[in-house]
């Protein structure tokens, strides 16, 4: 199945492109929290008030800069039983929509599990927690684009300065 969803950061490319090595360790965390949201709608929309939790393992590939976006490949999978989840196969796109904004996409396509019977349960109701879960994952890779502080150069982060960096 293919799920694609996009949000504009109210930051310049060259700003987000500035912060992303500091957002890519927090990705993983993310991606666990939005999985986690997912697993609770779906559970609402099957079996009532109860909770689980599902953690996910998040691999990032190298990220490629190309002429006009920035593309960063991605994997998630479940933990524990993988053969039970879906694995999501992934790329987040940023690409700049004017000067001071930017685009976060993803763009990924997973195989429902269990053959016939996931198709037909991923047709019904796990597509869409699949969508909830990748929107909660972008919205929060995006607030964490535009809560980053500002700051004059690279130099005024405290990581840089922490780091000795000229």
């Amino acid at each position: 199945m293919f799920i694609y969803y996009f949000a504009q950061a109210d930051r310049s490319i060259g700003e987000t492109k500035e912060i992303l090595p500091f957002l890519l360790d927090g990705l993983s965390d993310s991606a666990d929290i939005a999985y986690r949201h997912g697993e609770e709608l779906r559970l609402r929309a099957s079996a009532g008030n109860g909770q689980i939790a599902k953690t996910v393992r998040l691999h990032i590939g190298e990220t490629v800069e190309l002429r006009d976006e920035i593309v960063i490949p991605i994997a998630w999978e479940a933990t524990g039983v993988p053969s039970l989840f879906p694995k999501m196969e992934a790329e987040l796109i940023l690409a700049p929509v004017s000067n001071s904004i930017t685009q976060i996409s993803f763009r990924g396509s997973y195989k429902p599990p269990l053959g016939t019977i996931g198709e037909v349960a991923d047709h019904a109701l796990f597509h869409r927690v699949a969508e909830s879960t990748v929107k909660r994952f972008v919205d929060r890779l995006r607030d964490a684009i535009v809560g980053w502080p500002r700051v004059a150069s690279i130099n005024d982060l405290p990581h840089a300065r922490a780091a000795g960096l000229p």
